[in-house]
């Protein structure tokens, strides 16, 4: 590789992965106190660098200890690492990022010496598809790599030739890769930013397609089956003004890393042997995950909020880059009452901008007249300025509305419906008054 090209590719790495520690804009978002624990929005930037010297260094000392960065032993240092980390966080994926930038600096060292930039990128892929890293992290260093003429990794980036994913095994095997590489998802998001600003909302119908929306709807509804624990009656707002008839549902959060260790169980027996990677040669050992809940999660906060921001106009949302939120999982099961009308804002340090509601491919072809089960939006000021609308949770939907603006609501679920009414949603934030969101700096 050129000594040019090695030097441009270590400058534009490492500032990718790390400039949000170095211009000290990195925040995790003061949002509603029931999505964000105690020990997450009171994280002080002197945690925050702790945090990425305890990623930094221990990655380094993992580096230098094995000359074969294949080898399986290193995903449980990594796991050790992510576990001893100083500042205690309830959700370990929350610190994810931090052991993404340290990878991004050892990618920006290796720069000059292709066949260990190879063998560390390969480890990254790893440490993604193990919930240690984010999926998003890994796809912007390869877009980077790809871009400079290093290498292509035809696993992070399916289809690229223009393919449909992978055709290498079974068919139907989709990977958590092909969520963030997924053209059908950028053309709905395009969508859904269309509505934003034409009418503040926007209904979009096939927002994964078949093969990727029953591959997303198998790992939430196994989510939902095997982690009933960890769901619990949903509240109103942080006052938790709420009974069985103000909100009927029950809700689980999800970090990002859930499921991992299962979906990596399912890719190895459906891959068997064969170990689909990259023209370079990478990833020799491992079979690629199956789609997780952590990773549809994953792909609601980084790569939908990505293609939705590119496509509004500039500062009107802040990147994901600058906070750390959940994905809620929620369920109604038949007879559950509905959500009373409200708007997801609940005013003062509330940051939330827009609301995306995913409706699992679970929900098949749902009939609202006959289940219930709508969520009905109002748009305007306070909820009665605009037209009513009634949209039935079909599967593979996605709805997006101003959570500031929108008044909604849930209509209760018929006790006669055949299934439970399954919703993934997320919050997307505007900027805080007075601070910059340096992602608008490579924006016209």
């Amino acid at each position: 590789m050129r000594h040019n090209a090695a030097h441009a590719l270590a400058r534009v790495v490492q500032a990718s992965v790390s400039r949000e520690v170095a211009s000290g804009t990195l925040r995790f978002a003061p949002l509603a106190p029931r999505r964000l624990t105690r020990s997450m929005s009171s994280i002080t930037e002197d945690d925050q660098q702790r945090l990425l010297e305890h990623y930094a260094v221990g990655l380094r000392g993992i580096l230098a200890e094995h000359d074969d960065l294949t080898d399986p032993a290193l995903t449980a240092k990594m796991r050790a690492l992510r576990d001893d980390a100083p500042v205690r966080l309830e959700h370990r994926f929350w610190g994810a990022q931090f052991l993404a930038m340290a990878f991004g600096h050892e990618l920006g060292f290796a720069a000059a010496h292709p066949p260990a930039l190879r063998a560390i990128f390969n480890l990254g892929v790893v440490a993604a598809e193990n919930g240690l890293v984010p999926f998003q992290a890994m796809r912007s260093a390869h877009g980077q790599l790809a871009r400079l003429g290093v290498f292509r990794c035809d696993r992070v980036d399916p289809g690229a030739d223009g393919g449909d994913g992978w055709s290498l095994a079974t068919p139907r095997a989709a990977t958590p890769w092909e969520l963030f590489a997924s053209d059908r998802l950028r053309v709905a998001a395009r969508e859904a930013a269309a509505g934003l600003v034409a009418r503040g909302s926007a209904v979009v119908d096939g927002a994964l397609g078949p093969r990727l929306a029953e591959a997303a709807s198998a790992a939430l509804t196994r989510h939902v089956a095997s982690e009933r624990h960890l769901f619990s009656a949903g509240r109103l707002d942080q006052t938790g003004r709420s009974d069985a008839s103000t909100r009927g549902d029950i809700i689980s959060w999800i970090s990002g890393d859930e499921g991992a260790d299962e979906a990596l169980r399912l890719g190895a027996g459906i891959w068997g042997g064969h170990v689909p990677g990259s023209s370079e040669g990478l990833l020799g050992r491992c079979p690629p995950a199956v789609v997780s809940p952590g990773a549809v999660a994953q792909m609601f906060r980084s790569c939908l909020s990505d293609h939705v921001i590119s496509a509004m106009p500039a500062g009107v949302l802040m990147s994901s880059d600058n906070y750390v939120t959940n994905a809620m999982m929620s369920v109604y099961a038949p007879g559950a009452p509905g959500f009373v009308p409200h708007t997801d804002h609940c005013g003062g340090h509330d940051l939330r901008r827009v609301t995306a509601v995913y409706y699992p491919a679970s929900n098949g072809d749902w009939d609202a007249d006959r289940d219930g089960g709508a969520l009905v939006l109002r748009p305007g000021e306070d909820g009665a300025g605009g037209r009513r609308e009634t949209i039935a949770p079909v599967g593979d939907r996605l709805v997006v509305f101003y959570s500031d603006e929108v008044e909604h609501e849930v209509v209760g679920v018929s006790e006669g419906a055949s299934r439970e009414r399954l919703a993934l949603s997320f919050w997307y934030l505007k900027p805080p008054p007075g601070r910059f969101d340096p992602s608008l700096m490579s924006r016209s």
